[in-house]
């Protein structure tokens, strides 16, 4: 009997061998190491960081010696990576430490036959086509080294017909190891993914076909190239700063699987106030990024298109890196033979007709050779196409494009690959921003990327700083700050929070200027320190050599802005004045940066629409009209003649009038500008406001004259009329431009704020804080925030002015007791006008309604008070009798849709016997004119399903339909019950639908 194996000594022993062949590719190893609880995260991180490779190697056998069972775990590790290496590794491990069963090694006789164990059997890989079978079985021949498994009997075409295992005479199955996620790397293994037990007998298995060499070390190659270009994470910055590994500098992100189309509006400012209803809404439906093609509960099959969308800067070309990366790692993704790459940023580079067997041999020139195997195997392709946002030709094709030796257009190519002329079987990831327009049955998943949640912008930020101290101060201001706080889920501008933050912490009171506090200020503070400027000096003052380059690219900014670009290629930068060949990288690389080729872009949207306004406001004139005259393009748009505007951006015009007025009107290039312009025009005002201050001495001069009078003018006149949206952007204008003389003029027009169903999130509240603060005795004779979802977080911000509304209109906004307690004080002020209080469907309770009757005893002002569907039981009238019949000024009260007993609604009766001129509806039957705005409430729904997900709807339906069941109503008219019948069965079907999305039905 053979002595048992010293690990660590024949470690040891080969020291130096096994330094050599893990040396070129360690990544696998120690990622496998990491996931079996080898290697801590902090001791994967370090080795990661470690360099070169070589020290790397060192230092993990190094601690893998430290203990036997460690060295155990390395060999058995090495054994499951083994094709990942040379064929030198392999040929020592079979030699000097074989598996377990199998005795000593000894070489393979030609001709000698392995057979199929059930562990080798059940790893066969399942990738065929979605509504089809795709069968094929083993085609190397027996006898060959690493050949496929032969079944003794029957042959293996008939295994797919009857899959018991027990018929057959197989091998005792090998042990099998604890994780097998890495072993892609052993072309001999084949995995099945896991099935339901319900559907363990399915026919339907699909063997991948054995592998010539050729295409076998191709494919290795082809990981490691990945695995190299993949590996640093570099936010777009190719300097050894702010790259990082990506195993380290990653965040998660949350995707959410969302079928709907995305709103036309600003996408990460329509984000930033939908996210937290997203959440609770699609909390069913989450996605981790491993499972992106992953069949979902009750799917039979994976899908095959995907579109990953998500606002600019969110991650969506760092999530396609990371699946990338962990493909090549053999981390993830593993039904896919081969991951093939492309951006739509190259794409629009190529020019003459290309076949798409061209485009993979340009780009992997190491899959030249087998292009002819691979492309035969389409269904075990994975194709990713990154920024389809970002392409500059049209997708519609008259040539569609059938085979992948065939040249063509580029767009006609790409037209192959997304409808599936080109590689039908191929599972295909497209990259977008929403705005990219494409048949929403185009796609079998739609995934949403809505960026970072709370834990993960923690994550980061530590992760940026790695001083935890000087991580938790940053973190701590931005969270104390909403308007800082508002887009941290996007993770290109956490990344410019912690760039202009981070020099002012740790605070120590004594430094020459505090920390930004606004957004325009934060935009300043980095463009400020990646010029490398003093910290107080701000951008002005010491910006005269970049001066010219600053206006230039604010120049480009603008013309792209308004031409709806955010790629630019270098004929386009001639036309602009620039030199491509001469750009300064090192300034540039954080602000505007040359991806590839000849192509170009901001490092972020945001900072294109920064320097686009800090060029507008750098060659503004204000002595004349051009200020209140940009602002109305900016605002109404102006189409061009001519209709469309160019994809390619021309040079100015040098016969266009001087200005910025003149060159809007040249660029402008369609009507309704507002939706695209909302963050610029914020910059626009911080950033005029930094110039009457004289913080941009250094790119324009001084102001000939105020243009505060006929800004506030402009402002004032579009706040009285504006609503929605529209009225809220105004509004953070207002905020950003910050001139209390001319807040105070916009706040004295405002009669009424409009924001019903425009979701508000804590930096939206805060704007309208401010701007209605600023004139603390204007009476407001509406205030609706019906279906803002703010939540208590919004109303606690807005406590200080509800009592100047006349009405108050507060449905459906998630509140709770807490907002019963808040509106319960505002009710018991002296200053209080409140006559209309809307409370409807929101979660007050009984103890919060209580709270109310308590208030409304010393109240002298409200007239309506409107509770339906706010949770009360009987016990929320416990005082109702006492408190009412104190009241003098309460007309009207509906109280319908809670769960009150027959004796809660003796009390309501007895309470309108006592106090006639009271109007109590506490029943559907009892009033006409409730039933029919319940009626067209659910029709509002039916035609806006995002009021779904807007606040808690599914369960105020619910509610109203138990509540109706359960009314009986002996006095009701036949109309009042037909129309209440009517109302159930709407209700009824509405619910059934939203249930066939949570579960993710198609």
């Amino acid at each position: 009997m053979a002595a048992p194996l010293d690990f660590t000594r024949l470690i040891r022993e080969h020291r130096e061998l096994l330094l050599r062949w893990v040396e070129p590719n360690p990544a696998p190893l120690l990622r496998l190491l990491h996931d079996s609880g080898l290697l801590t995260q902090p001791e994967y991180f370090s080795l990661l960081e470690t360099i070169p490779k070589s020290n790397q190697v060192i230092a993990l056998l190094d601690r893998v010696c430290s203990k036997p069972e460690n060295s155990q775990k390395f060999l058995d590790a090495l054994r499951e990576l083994q094709e990942a290496y040379c064929p030198e590794l392999q040929h020592w491990l079979e030699k000097s430490c074989p598996e377990k069963g199998k005795g000593e090694p000894s070489p393979r006789q030609p001709g000698t036959q392995k057979s199929l164990s059930p562990t080798h059997l059940t790893e066969c890989l399942l990738w065929g086509r979605k509504g089809k079978e795709n069968v094929s079985h083993f085609e190397t021949p027996l006898g060959s080294d690493k050949a496929g498994y032969q079944i003794q009997t029957p042959p293996p075409l008939l295994l797919l017909h009857n899959p018991s295992l027990s018929r057959f005479n197989l091998e005792p199955p090998p042990k099998t190891p604890k994780r097998t996620l890495l072993k892609f790397w052993n072309s001999k293994k084949y995995k099945l993914p896991a099935v339901p037990a319900d559907e363990g007998k399915s026919n339907d298995l699909t063997f991948r076909r054995a592998l010539s060499r050729q295409l076998k070390a191709a494919l290795q190659n082809h990981r490691r190239s990945l695995l190299t270009r993949t590996e640093k994470l570099c936010t777009n910055v190719d300097d050894t700063e702010t790259c990082g590994h990506i195993e380290i500098r990653y965040t998660d992100l949350l995707l959410s699987d969302n079928p709907r189309s995305a709103s036309s509006s600003h996408d990460y400012l329509h984000l930033a106030s939908r996210r937290a209803r997203l959440y609770s809404l699609h909390a069913p439906r989450r996605l981790a990024l491993s499972q992106l093609f992953s069949p979902l509960p009750k799917e039979s099959s994976p899908p095959r298109q995907v579109m990953l969308s998500g606002a600019a800067g969110i991650g969506k070309s760092v999530a396609a890196q990371k699946i990338i990366h962990d493909w090549a790692l053999g981390a993830a993704f593993q039904k896919a033979l081969c991951m093939l790459d492309f951006s739509f940023r190259e794409l629009s580079l190529i020019r003459t007709p290309q076949s798409l067997e061209d485009l993979i041999r340009s780009k992997h020139v190491h899959l030249s050779g087998v292009l002819p195997e691979l492309l035969d195997r389409p269904g075990e392709l994975l194709v990713i196409l990154d920024g389809l946002d970002e392409f500059r030709h049209s997708l519609k094709s008259k040539n569609p494009c059938f085979q992948s030796d065939q040249p063509a257009h580029i767009k006609d190519l790409v037209h192959g690959l997304l409808y599936g002329t080109l590689l039908p079987e191929a599972t295909i990831l497209v990259t977008s921003r929403p705005s990219a327009a494409l048949p929403e049955d185009l796609f079998d998943r739609h995934v949403i990327i809505l960026g970072f949640q709370e834990q993960q912008v923690k994550d980061y930020f530590f992760r940026f700083f790695r001083n935890p101290a000087q991580a938790a101060d940053v973190l701590g201001y931005v969270s104390a700050h909403e308007g800082l706080a508002s887009l941290s889920f996007i993770p290109l501008y956490c990344f410019i929070l912690c760039t202009a933050l981070g020099e002012f912490f740790p605070w120590t009171g004594e430094m020459e200027a505090s920390p930004p506090s606004t957004i325009t200020e934060v935009y300043r503070q980095y463009l400020s320190t990646i010029l490398r400027l003093r910290r107080a000096g701000g951008v002005g003052g010491a910006l005269e050599k970049a001066k010219d380059l600053v206006l230039q690219l604010g120049k480009l900014a603008y013309a792209g802005l308004l031409r709806g670009k955010v790629v630019f290629y270098a004929d386009e930068l001639r036309g602009f004045g620039f030199d491509p060949e001469n750009l300064p990288g090192t300034f540039l690389n954080r602000i505007f940066f040359k991806e590839k080729d000849e192509v170009y872009g901001f490092f972020h949207l945001t900072i294109q629409e920064f320097l686009a306004a800090l060029y507008s406001v750098a060659i503004l004139d204000p002595s004349t009209e051009e200020l209140t005259s940009c602002l109305d393009l900016w605002w109404d748009g102006e189409a061009p003649e001519g209709g469309q505007a160019e994809r390619l951006l021309p040079p100015p015009d040098g016969r266009a009038a001087a200005g910025l007025l003149g060159y809007t009107r040249e660029f402008l290039s369609e009507g309704q500008q507002w939706d695209n312009l909302q963050m610029f025009s914020r910059f626009f005002m911080g950033l005029l406001s930094s110039r009457m201050q004289g913080k941009l001495e250094s790119l324009a001069e001084g102001l000939t004259g105020d243009p505060l009078v006929p800004l506030a003018e402009w402002l004032g006149k579009k706040a009285q009329y504006e609503s929605d949206r529209k009225l809220l952007s105004l509004l953070h204008c207002v905020a950003e431009l910050h001139q209390d003389w001319v807040t105070q003029k916009v706040a004295s027009n405002l009669d009424e704020v409009d924001l019903f169903k425009v979701t508000l999130n804590p930096a939206d509240c805060a704007a309208l804080a401010y701007v209605l603060g600023c004139s603390e005795h204007k009476r407001l004779r509406n205030l609706n925030l019906s279906y803002s979802n703010m939540g208590i977080g919004g109303l606690r911000r807005l406590r200080g002015l509800l009592h100047r509304c006349e009405t108050l209109q507060l449905r459906y906004n998630s509140l709770d007791c807490e907002a019963a307690a808040i509106e319960a004080e505002i009710l018991r002020s002296p200053r209080c006008q409140v006559k209309r209080l809307l409370f409807c469907g929101n979660c007050l309770g009984s103890e919060g309604v209580r709270g109310l009757w308590d208030a409304l005893q010393e109240n002298a002002t409200l007239e309506e008070l409107y509770l339906d569907i706010t949770g009360i039981t009987d016990s929320g009238l416990d005082n109702i009798m006492d408190s009412l019949m104190g009241n003098r000024t309460l007309r009207l009260l509906t109280i319908v849709g809670n769960r009150l007993s027959k004796a809660g609604r003796e009390v309501l009766s007895e309470l309108s016997r006592r106090k006639p001129e009271l109007k109590i509806i506490s029943s559907f039957l009892s009033d006409m004119g409730l039933l029919q705005a319940y009626l067209d409430w659910v029709e509002e729904i039916k035609a806006d399903q995002e009021q779904m997900e807007s606040v808690k709807n599914a369960d105020a339906l619910r509610s109203v339909l138990e509540v109706l069941e359960e009314t009986e109503d002996p006095g009701a008219s036949q109309e009042a019950r037909e129309r209440a019948e009517l109302l159930k069965k709407q209700i009824t079907v509405l619910l059934g639908e939203e249930k066939t999305r949570e579960n993710g039905a198609p």
